[in-house]
């Protein structure tokens, strides 16, 4: 009896280690509350509050940027994290199916793939903080919007990894109603900045407009959607405030307590839940998600 008891505590202590090397805790990675990215995330799977108040989200949850998330899937087998159709990389690691459809350009344009949303700009209201300079800044900007919906600026914003029709005009047919082009703009810095999601996009085409507009210097420092407004109309547009900029990005929509006079659609974007490509599961529901992000669902074995 002695020794059945002795081969029953070997059994259950060998049961006991097998479950727990099966253990596959989950690592959720997030962004910060003032990313679009979050929030259209966060609004898409239907998670209420999951975009502004960390406290609902999965204990252990690390807050973390695009790259950083990308670096962490790719490091992690566990992790779960999100991010731009522009950013993801299937030969790197796993996008997860959102309710059964993969992330793909094609299914963003059709309508299927329901983490969609748009990538946006925004100008400033005031240039007179600017002096002397101020018409010259005004006249950049505007001819830096006019570039992205060009033939030239669509090619550049679709290569970037972004979704638009390649429908508009040829620069050369617009250059002459935007003549601060033909100068030389070199001694000017056109500051870009707002999501760092639609950072890569806006890296793709800065060079090649100053190519086209007098080699004017461009500089980025993409913190977040919120700060689009901010750099431009809001708190941070004072020129000596490190966040001030001349063309804003969010990657959500401009909200009713972010105005301006002149903003637009850059783009189409989707986001993707990324995982490690190690993962087993290759899809996750609306439901699933919000799971996850709250803390509900903490093991990967539970969606296999």
């Amino acid at each position: 009896m002695k020794k059945f008891f002795l081969v029953l505590s070997a059994l259950t202590l060998v049961s006991g280690l097998a479950a727990c090397e099966t253990t596959e805790t989950i690592q959720v990675y997030t962004r910060d509350t003032s990313s679009g990215t979050r929030a259209g995330f966060m609004g898409a799977i239907g998670f209420e509050g999951g975009d502004t108040d960390d406290s609902l989200l999965a204990p252990g949850f690390v807050i973390a940027g695009n790259d950083e998330q990308v670096n962490a899937v790719q490091t992690d087998p566990f992790a779960i994290g999100y991010v731009s159709l522009s950013t993801f990389e299937p030969s790197l690691f796993k996008g997860f199916s959102f309710e059964g459809v993969e992330p793909t350009e094609e299914n963003v344009l059709n309508g299927s793939y329901g983490l969609s949303r748009r990538f946006n700009y925004m100008l400033r209201d005031d240039y007179s903080v600017y002096g002397v300079d101020a018409g010259a800044y005004e006249a950049l900007s505007k001819a830096f919007v006019a570039y992205m919906g060009t033939r030239e600026g669509q090619l550049t914003i679709k290569e970037a990894g972004a979704i638009t029709d390649v429908t508009g005009p040829a620069w050369s047919s617009i250059a002459s109603q935007h003549s601060i082009c033909a100068q030389d703009n070199s001694g000017y810095t056109l500051k870009f900045g707002g999501s760092d999601s639609v950072e890569k996009v806006a890296k793709s085409l800065s060079p090649d407009f100053s190519s086209v507009c007098g080699n004017v210097v461009p500089e980025h420092n993409h913190t977040g959607s919120s700060n689009a407004y901010k750099g431009l109309n809001g708190d941070n547009k004072g020129i000596d405030d490190a966040l001030s900029i001349h063309i804003g990005f969010a990657s959500r929509e401009f909200k009713d307590s972010e105005p301006a006079a002149i903003k637009g659609v850059v783009a189409i974007d989707a986001i993707v839940a990324i995982g490690s490509l190690e993962n087993e599961v290759d899809n996750l529901t609306a439901a699933q998600l919000v799971a996850i992000y709250s803390g509900e669902i903490t093991d990967w074995n539970e969606l296999k």
